[in-house]
């Protein structure tokens, strides 16, 4: 059992920054789990902290029951892979993926074998004695895991280890890690910025701001129903849709427009300042009417087989005085069927979609109060 468990853990350096600020989570055996977040937000500090090559100045890890705080870093039975692969550029790929057993002390002629063995499951086989100088970006990312799954470790740790690759392998190289570790089945965290490689390969995911934890839940519960406007702003190809707004007679008052509230949002007084959320992909362009929103199409990106629209949206007076304008509103419209810059257009929010948050604390407003949004009560998947 490989299952990982932070207690208040934190990580503060010199000076008095705090990179992990007392996070509390839960991560079960066998789960692919990412954390995501902006540059700088301390989820790489976390990943080392956990692998041993930080220390954490206070709170507790426990791995597979056992609590590794303080154990050294060769003996927490994880492998880390990193950015830049930090291969060995003078050792040969075989002696790279070796270099962890020599420093467990096996002979010469075991290391080698389970090195070949090893290489060979990734399609190494032909490139054992080449240096990593001779390699592609996608030969010395196989190289890297290769290493880190030669020594059959309980935990796989990886720090953005696609960051360097181009587009097409970056999308091969995701597929490949994903059905890998679930041959593996080892507990597995990865960290990376890139929102879509979150979405597509973890089974639960975390976002973290400023050394905490913001939402922790699977990523379609973190894509649909974001705990806050921060993750909501953070997550998604575009950002949600956040319309300021006030509740006034069972509606929300957005620009001088009244739109449905959500149907997850629970019962909000009158007067209560609210930010209406609501996804590109869920805002539809309609006729003018009562609950949409009208205004002038400032952009329009192609994305393929869809189109972004931007749509500039007046203030209008509810807006009061001072309030910066316009309101700027995305629609991800199907390819051919969008408008042109200049036109004006009405929109509306599928009201089953769309989601309700306080103005003052940015927490969304959820009727259900299923709590999965809360990082201390979420639950690893069974």
């Amino acid at each position: 059992m490989a299952e990982i468990r932070l207690d208040a853990l934190t990580k503060q350096y010199p000076g008095g920054t705090v990179a992990v600020n007392g996070l509390d989570l839960q991560i079960g055996d066998g789960e692919f789990f990412a954390l995501l977040g902006p540059s700088g937000c301390g989820k790489t500090t976390l990943l080392r902290t956990i692998a041993g090559l930080e220390n954490a100045t206070g709170g507790r890890l426990l791995i597979g029951g056992v609590d590794h705080t303080h154990t050294p870093a060769g003996k927490r039975d994880v492998a880390m892979v990193f950015q830049d692969y930090a291969l060995f550029p003078h050792m040969d790929v075989a002696d790279n993926i070796a270099y962890p057993l020599r420093i467990r002390g096996e002979k010469r002629a075991q290391r080698r074998a389970k090195a070949a063995q090893t290489g060979a499951g990734l399609g190494l086989s032909v490139l054992m004695e080449r240096r990593p100088g001779q390699l592609s970006g996608g030969q010395q990312q196989r190289v890297a895991l290769a290493r880190a799954m030669a020594c059959q470790p309980s935990v796989f740790l990886f720090d953005e280890p696609l960051s360097n690759l181009d587009a097409r392998l970056r999308l091969e190289a995701r597929t490949f890690l994903k059905r890998l570790q679930k041959e593996l089945a080892v507990t597995t965290i990865f960290v990376t910025h890139d929102q879509a490689e979150a979405l597509a390969m973890a089974d639960r995911m975390a976002v973290m701001e400023l050394g905490r934890i913001r939402q922790v839940g699977t990523p379609a519960q973190v894509f649909h129903r974001p705990a806050n406007t921060f993750v909501a702003n953070f997550i998604g190809s575009a950002p949600m849709n956040l319309l300021p707004g006030t509740v006034r007679d069972g509606a929300v008052q957005v620009a001088d427009r009244s739109l449905p509230v959500p149907d997850s949002a629970p019962k909000v007084p009158d007067g209560t300042a609210v930010i209406l959320g609501a996804r590109p992909e869920y805002v539809t362009i309609e006729p003018e009417g009562p609950g949409t929103l009208s205004g002038t199409v400032s952009i329009v990106e192609n994305l393929g087989a869809s189109a972004l629209v931007t749509i500039e949206v007046p203030a209008g007076a509810a807006g009061g005085a001072g309030t910066p304008g316009p309101i700027l509103v995305q629609a991800m419209v199907p390819e051919g069927s969008e408008p042109g810059p200049g036109q004006r257009v009405s929109v509306a929010c599928q009201r089953d979609r769309a989601l309700l948050y306080d103005a003052e604390s940015g927490n969304l407003l959820d009727s259900d109060q299923v709590g999965y949004h809360r990082a201390d009560t979420a639950e690893p998947a069974r």
